[in-house]
């Protein structure tokens, strides 16, 4: 099943973690391996004396592989290359980081394998084609980290996002129900722009932005 997740950063704090400074690296480092982890050492018990062979029936004790290692951790905050068999959990991370940074985040199941019947429902409806979901990846993120396979990620500033909130509602009456739902859903997440926005400006913080990641 496909999946879109949203978030609301600022497109520069986002870039900013593939070349995070002493105390942003700290912290995401910190965040990572507790969320993930990996600080923790595997106790082998008798399933790891047995070797790697029993490991492949379900161990719990067996890392994930689409988990990120310490590896990952060291590599994406600063923006080396990351080897194509270690995209996956790379991308994991960077996500969790998204999270970690970000004012809001949303992520929704998709019943369709992409976007496009979606935004032509939305043109459909006589919404302009420029506020479909598409539009989210003709941006790229501009960062160092390869996109893997069934991944597209980009983003739009955040007018763009503020003008999407302000164009669906008029749509919803005529989308079909998974569409409709699906709108609802995203606007639910965009109604918190406002706060979001009021929010940087008090902390000094960069305004947010619309980063977007689909996979499928």
């Amino acid at each position: 099943m496909s999946s879109l997740t949203l978030w609301a950063i600022s497109i520069d704090e986002a870039r900013g973690i593939l070349s995070a400074d002493l105390d942003t690296a700290g912290r995401l480092r910190a965040a990572a391996t507790e969320h993930f982890a990996l600080g923790t050492p595997v106790q082998p018990g008798l399933l790891g004396k047995l070797g790697p062979f029993l490991r492949k029936g379900g161990d719990p004790a067996a890392p994930r592989p689409d988990s990120p290692s310490p590896q990952e951790v060291e590599d994406l905050l600063a923006g080396r290359f990351v080897p194509p068999d270690r995209l996956i959990p790379a991308w994991n991370l960077l996500g969790y980081w998204f999270d970690v940074i970000a004012f809001g985040h949303a992520t929704w199941a998709l019943q369709e394998p992409g976007l496009n019947d979606f935004d032509f429902d939305l043109a459909r409806a006589e919404i302009p084609s420029r506020y479909g979901l598409s539009e989210l990846f003709k941006n790229s993120l501009g960062i160092t980290l390869t996109r893997c396979a069934g991944l597209a990620a980009g983003w739009a500033p955040g007018q763009h996002a503020e003008a999407m909130a302000a164009s669906w509602p008029a749509a919803l009456a005529t989308l079909s129900p998974v569409h409709a739902e699906l709108a609802s859903g995203v606007l639910r997440f965009l109604d918190d722009w406002p706060g979001w926005t009021g929010q940087a400006a008090r902390t000094g913080r960069p305004a947010p932005d619309l980063v977007a990641i689909f996979r499928s």
